[in-house]
């Protein structure tokens, strides 16, 4: 029977950069995916541009897959702030402390950076972290419109900084810098997603094998429950076991404490990890609302506008005690599936976001139904006065900037890019994960994606995933080896 050193559950940001991290170090990986490869749509309108959007693809088709949601994000790769590892007060509860610092992720970020090539710079940015290293790349340029917005707010006084982007622009690179990116899939394989840069190198290495619309139906244990010892898994009508000396459950942050509830026992009666009723508890997010800066009456022409980034109200100030967050501008999104108003105004536009962080409590979360999930998701109370605080802030840099037309339109009020379902801490009480990713009580069984984070920080959470990732790639390898040795 075959046995592999890793089975990983999930090929998003957290699995296929963990498959990657331990092919290069030479360990045999079963990458299991429950989706498919993204293919483009058929019979549309349209198929001559550069990339198609997950609207157009259809939301039910497009995720699960190969990459997971990398394949349609917007490469924003960002370092989470050092106040992110910390206890921090926000305006309705805490931003819950890491059982590791920003020192001992920093390493991985810089690893991560180089295999996501990602373009940055740290000037204007009065939040940006130490690094040991510079960016890989310089800073995607900006263009035309946006590239006048930012000198108009520069004037005003206001710092302004790139946003670190994932992608394959250099001398012979993929990318054009196209205006189908934020939101959208990439015929050119310019996105650095996690298919591109570390899914395709790692099964290229031979030491990953990847297999596709395959469900894990539940982690399998030792008698004892003190090991895990494989999976179950289901491909059509057909149940196979695996067995590995290591199991990463990556299957996101709504998917991976159903993976850990299936897989009960009568040592883990209530699921893996959950002996305190943490798992699926303590979900937090980001809090977004939408400037739209309505530049004249012609539609704007198709350009790369994901470039900038305000981090000045990251942080508590004399002003307000609490953090506010980022503004960040966003790509030309797509808009099929919205009103012809909308996609009237929006065309003629340039889109910013504000994003916040949520607080979490034990109280926040999913409740499960036996082996489903309830569609009722409870959250803490969001920090409403945060969030719109930070957003006039925003209308008030774009109107001294020069910019008449700014409207403000809240697009989620909870829940975006959600972490924490199975949370790191010190504390099995109130954690799911030690400070390695392991599930407490366990030297074998992993969990790396959202779900592990105890909070979102303000920024996106795309790179730190990635960092985690090759952090416990390191820690896998390093348990092989021992093993190996004796």
């Amino acid at each position: 029977m075959e046995r592999y050193d890793c089975v990983i559950v999930g090929s998003g940001a957290s699995g296929g950069t963990l498959a990657y991290g331990l092919a290069r170090k030479g360990c045999r990986v079963l990458l299991v995916e429950s989706g498919d490869f993204v293919k483009p749509p058929v019979g549309q309108e349209g198929l001559d541009k550069i990339g198609f959007a997950q609207s157009e693809y259809g939301p039910s088709r497009s995720l699960p897959c190969v990459g997971g949601p990398t394949k349609f994000y917007g490469s924003a790769l960002y370092r989470f702030r050092e106040m992110d590892f910390e206890s921090t007060r926000l305006e309705t509860g805490e931003s819950a402390a890491w059982p590791l610092s920003y020192r001992d992720l920093e390493p991985y970020y810089a690893d991560a950076e180089i295999i996501y090539r990602v373009h940055g710079s740290i000037g204007g940015d009065p939040t940006e972290p130490p690094r040991t290293t510079p960016y890989p790349y310089p800073p995607i340029p900006h263009q035309g419109p946006i590239k006048s917005l930012v000198e108009r707010i520069e004037a005003t006084g206001v710092p302004v900084s790139h946003v670190p982007r994932g992608l394959d622009y250099q001398d012979g690179g993929k990318c054009v810098l196209c205006s189908t990116c934020d939101g959208y899939y990439c015929r050119l394989d310019a996105k650095m997603d996690a298919e591109i840069a570390c899914i395709r190198p790692a099964v290229a290495t031979g030491n990953v094998r990847l297999v596709t619309q395959t469900e894990c139906l539940r982690v399998l244990l030792s008698s004892d429950g003190k090991r895990a010892t494989g999976v179950l898994l289901r491909t059509g009508s057909s149940e196979s076991i695996v067995h590995a000396d290591v199991v990463a459950v990556c299957a996101g942050a709504m998917q991976t404490p159903l993976v850990l509830r299936r897989s009960r026992t009568n040592a883990h009666p209530e699921g893996i990890g959950n002996s305190y009723g943490c798992l699926g508890r303590y979900m937090c997010g980001h809090s977004a609302a939408w400037q739209v800066i309505v530049m004249g009456l012609k539609p704007l022409p198709p350009i790369h506008t994901k470039t900038f980034a305000i981090n000045s109200f990251y942080g508590p100030s004399d002003e307000w005690p609490y953090p506010q967050g980022v503004i960040q501008v966003a790509g030309q999104l797509p808009t099929y599936d919205q009103s012809a108003f909308v996609r009237t105004i929006v065309a003629r536009s340039i889109v910013t976001h504000c994003m916040t962080e949520e607080p979490s409590s034990k109280e926040s979360g999913l409740t499960f139904v036996g082996d489903e999930l309830s569609p009722h998701l409870t959250r803490a109370p969001l920090c409403k006065k945060s969030l719109t605080r930070l957003a006039k802030q925003a209308t008030r840099i774009f109107r001294r900037a020069g910019c008449k037309l700014v409207l403000t339109r809240r697009r989620r009020e909870m829940g975006w890019h959600g972490v924490g379902s199975a949370r790191m801490g010190i504390d099995p009480r109130s954690s799911v994960l030690d400070s390695r990713s392991r599930v407490h009580g366990f030297e074998n069984l992993y969990v790396v994606d959202s779900s592990a984070l105890p909070s979102p920080g303000a920024v996106n959470t795309g790179l730190t995933l990635m960092a985690l990732a090759l952090r416990a790639a390191d820690d896998i390898a390093g348990q092989r080896a021992a093993r190996v040795a004796q």
